[in-house]
């Protein structure tokens, strides 16, 4: 099981990789407001679809990770942790497929991407649930865990205040820790599981 993890684990880490590159090109090809313009509007570029799949690989990586992290169970908020981020992983793919098909009036503006905040909320609450075993399993990876959580839960206020001014900019910061988080999650526990299995 701890082979099988650890492919798994690094499989979620590339695929998020690949997830911030996507959005990056897309970004950058766009010639959109990276403080102005939502993420949703990407879609509507040229590279629109480009967007979408990288969407499409961050859901993947979620349910692959959830999958990996089933051979490491640690107390019994873990399951319900992975759970949470499988949910996640499929609302992704919703988000992709609204994102693609919404009429693009309903990409723009302060409620252009409504779905992702049930994505937020699942995964907030996943990050927590998976808090207590990962500080036994791995210290240095539950401390990185909890240092974004921390970050996650002092950004939600933050959304009170955000206008149209600011929109991408507030959006691309909690894509930032979002993406982090779950690339850091999933370096973090393979490289732990190598030290486990290597000889000192």
């Amino acid at each position: 099981m701890g082979a099988r993890s650890r492919r798994l684990l690094r499989f979620a880490a590339l695929a998020t990789a690949i997830t911030l590159l996507c959005h990056l090109f897309v970004l950058a090809s766009s010639g959109q407001d990276v403080m102005r313009s939502p993420i949703s509007a990407l879609s509507t570029s040229e590279f629109g679809s480009l967007n979408a799949l990288g969407i499409i690989l961050f859901g993947i990586a979620h349910i692959a990770a959830a999958t990996a992290l089933r051979g490491l169970d640690h107390g019994r908020l873990w399951p319900v942790a992975r759970l949470l981020m499988i949910a996640s992983g499929c609302a992704l793919f919703y988000v992709a497929y609204y994102f693609e098909t919404a009429d693009p009036s309903a990409l723009v503006g302060p409620d252009a991407n409504d779905p992702l905040w049930i994505v937020a909320t699942m995964t907030g609450l996943a990050m927590g649930a998976l808090q207590p075993g990962l500080s036994r399993l791995a210290p240095r990876v539950g401390l990185f865990s909890t240092i974004s959580l921390g970050v996650w839960l002092w950004l939600v206020p933050i959304a009170l205040f955000v206008n149209e001014h600011w929109l991408g900019a507030y959006e691309r910061i909690v894509g930032v820790i979002y993406v982090f988080w779950l690339g850091g999650l999933t370096t973090g526990l393979e490289l732990a599981l190598r030290q486990r299995v290597e000889p000192t």
